[in-house]
């Protein structure tokens, strides 16, 4: 379906690609993975044709259909969701056409008339014309699209649901709804597909991906979309490209081995190259051994180039990280919060929702948001996780209830739109250098320089390349560095993980969890809630939200699962399987994939079911450090009761004093629920061990 051979694709100074080699096969899945700004979504465009490559010849096959979807939304659009959903299936529509010029040919009598319209009804058919709507239904619902979403205009919709809007146009194109296979099917292109989904729509994508007769070429950070939606993995590293086989689990497992082998040839190579130099050292000089030190010193280029290639696929020494490509492992601090109160933000009784006569999306929510907090919003989509974020942080106005500030606190709001009013003839250090010295005039390049390269953003890339010239997921990155270089006292970030690799989620959490302000955090993305470790979970579902209290920054099942329609959004359950109704298939009638996708659910509820067991195993001792914690709370406000009653006619002594109070109060309360969780899980757990 496509060959690279040698190919050199140059940005500004830097070569990304040099001497790339790749061929995809029809049919296949392959996942595209390696650290931020590799030129992975740069060979994509070269590849779709929207831009060129620099050296060596790249093919693709001349008769595919071919989609590419990159990271920009359909902004500007003036159609509904589900006509921009339908408004490039234009195999179906020419089809649509043929029939009506054949049926309009045979009221005029025309001779060919009946010819043609057999034609035409069967070209119909092959594009599956009578199923068209169910195909849309099937693309948007999967999506997450509601029902009564499909006629809202698009530009009514933030920029991660239009992004949403965008996979759906291109998975019903001619390049994702092809009945063809081979070199005349459907060749998807796909950069980020799962950035903004959720954990309900990446499973669908998943299985979509599977069941697809096409060929796709995949850029992705999504470790479980690479796990169970490619054949196998190329990685960019050190400009070139490197192939492994089967899934991104069975890749990391390759690449240790592969790791661990150089490691051991790179120490045979470098005795080697001792040797040779200690040779050239001692006999260049003589006219005797001349001769033999020259071609030893030729004998030593080699192995020094050997040992060069070695080290590189080895870090020579240094930390790799856990992440593909070349990224290190790298860290960074976010400025110190000022000085402000220890209650940040204080939400009571809050209704959440838009006005104008529309229904509130949540109805008696509260949080208090204290210095050291790190909270996670969960729960299913258009519950009201974004608005309520908006909400907190000013942007949209409090429908009821109150919302109070602590005094000195300063509130920072992040979204992927901010990417979008990005000054495009700006390069990014200097963007950034602006941004945050308008708050903090102290803030140096070397800071903002720091920043910029662990978010993946370094060299030429941050330093010479205009804004204008960056893909979207690299001027989202450059809105996320401006924005934490802020300081406040309160972060709130909605999908900050979006576009970010294993290296920089590892050092935004890091930084964060090192931080002395508050985090409120909304993300689809498990690995970076699990990093995050919160402190506090809100679920926002059917209207209602309801906190808890995080025990060791470990989150419950309940917090991300695959399920998220079936049992009540992100925030729903872990179904227990059922027995198979009768009439079921067995397994010696299913097909390949229905096999696959039974096995996938066997080993998800499995993984389920360990993670709920060790929770069942540490919860005594989380318990016992909770009880201890109420002991202490007990105490404390006992003593706060001794001073009410001190206060006497003090009422405004008496109301601080309460205040007070209220909080210790609330944090028992919060522990108690904790509690009563863990021993759920107990039971959970005992209730499993008596089946098995």
């Amino acid at each position: 379906m496509m060959t690279l051979t040698d190919v050199r694709v140059t940005v500004g100074d830097r070569d990304l690609l040099v001497g790339a080699n790749l061929r995809v096969e029809p049919g296949e899945t392959v996942g595209l993975v390696g650290a931020n700004g590799c030129g992975k979504s740069t060979l994509l465009r070269c590849v779709s044709g929207l831009r060129s490559h620099d050296a060596g010849e790249l093919r693709v096959a001349q008769r595919a259909d071919v989609g590419y979807l990159e990271q920009t939304a359909v902004s500007g659009s003036k159609l509904t969701v589900a006509q921009e959903a339908r408004s490039r299936m234009t195999h179906v529509q020419a089809a649509i056409d043929a029939v009506r010029e054949a049926e309009k040919a045979m009221a005029q009598g025309d001779a060919n008339a009946a010819s043609m319209l057999v034609a035409a009804n069967d070209a119909f058919e092959a594009v599956g014309g009578n199923t068209v709507e169910r195909r849309v239904a099937d693309v948007l619902t999967g999506l997450g699209f509601a029902k009564e979403a499909w006629d809202r205009p698009c530009a009514a919709l933030s920029g991660g649901w239009q992004m949403r809007v965008a996979l759906a146009r291109l998975l019903l194109s001619p390049a994702g709804d092809s009945r063809n296979s081979g070199i005349t099917g459907g060749f998807l292109l796909l950069d980020e597909p799962t950035n903004h989904l959720d954990a309900q729509a990446k499973e669908w994508l998943a299985g979509w991906l599977r069941a697809y007769s096409g060929t796709v070429l995949l850029v992705s950070h999504d470790e479980a979309l690479l796990d169970k939606g490619v054949d196998r993995l190329v990685e960019v590293r050190g400009s070139r490209l490197h192939g492994y086989s089967g899934n991104y689990a069975k890749f990391l497992e390759e690449r240790k081995q592969r790791r661990e082998v150089a490691a051991r040839a790179a120490s045979k190579e470098a005795a080697k190259a001792a040797k040779l130099e200690q040779f050239v050292a001692k006999n260049s000089a003589r006219a005797s051994t001349a001769k033999a030190a020259k071609s030893k010193a030729k004998q030593l280029q080699g192995v020094l180039e050997n040992l060069e290639e070695l080290e590189e696929l080895t870090g020579g020494g240094k930390d790799l990280g856990a992440g593909p490509g070349d990224a290190k492992r790298v860290t960074f601090r976010l400025p110190d919060p000022p000085d402000g109160a220890k209650e940040a933000l204080i939400l009571e009784n809050g209704v959440v929702g838009y006005g104008a006569g529309l229904e509130p999306l949540i109805t008696g929510a509260g949080l208090k948001v204290s210095r050291g907090d790190r909270w996670l919003i969960v729960g299913p989509n258009g519950a009201g996780k974004s608005t309520l974020l908006r909400t907190l942080g000013g942007n949209l106005r409090l429908q009821g209830g109150t919302l109070a500030h602590g005094e000195g606190t300063r509130v920072g709001y992040f979204s992927q739109d901010l990417a979008q009013e990005l000054p495009v003839e700006e390069t990014p250090l200097v963007h950034v250098l602006k941004v945050a010295r308008a708050a903090d005039p102290t803030v140096t390049e070397l800071t903002a320089r720091s920043v910029l390269g662990a978010l993946g953003l370094s060299g030429s890339a941050a330093k010479d390349r205009k804004i204008g010239e960056l893909s979207g997921g690299e001027k989202a990155r450059v809105a996320l560095a401006a924005f934490v270089l802020r300081p406040v006292n309160v972060l709130l970030l909605d999908e900050a993980s979006n576009h970010l690799d294993t290296a920089a989620i590892d050092a935004l959490t890091g930084a964060l969890r090192g931080w002395d302000g508050a985090v409120v955090a909304v993300t689809h993305n498990k690995t970076f809630a699990d990093a995050l470790e919160p402190t506090f979970v809100a679920r926002v579902e059917a209207g209602a939200m309801k906190t808890r209290m995080v025990t060791g920054g470990t989150l419950s099942k309940k917090d991300f699962s695959p399920n998220a329609v079936a049992t009540g959004g992100v925030a729903g359950a872990v179904a227990k399987p059922k027995e198979a109704p009768k009439g079921a298939k067995k397994e010696q009638e299913m097909t390949e994939e229905e096999i696959a996708a039974a096995e996938a659910a066997a080993k998800e509820a499995k993984a389920a079911r360990d993670k709920l067991l060790r929770e069942a195993r540490n919860a005594p001792k989380t318990i016992d450090k909770i009880e201890r914690a109420l002991a202490v709370l007990e105490d404390d406000i006992a003593a706060i009761d001794e001073r009410l009653m001190k206060c006497g006619s003090d009422v405004a002594a008496a109301v601080e004093i309460q205040k007070e109070k209220d909080v210790k109060v609330e944090k028992q309360g919060l522990y108690y629920a904790e509690w009563q969780r863990l021993e759920e899980v107990m039971a959970e757990a005992e209730a499993i061990a008596a089946e098995a």
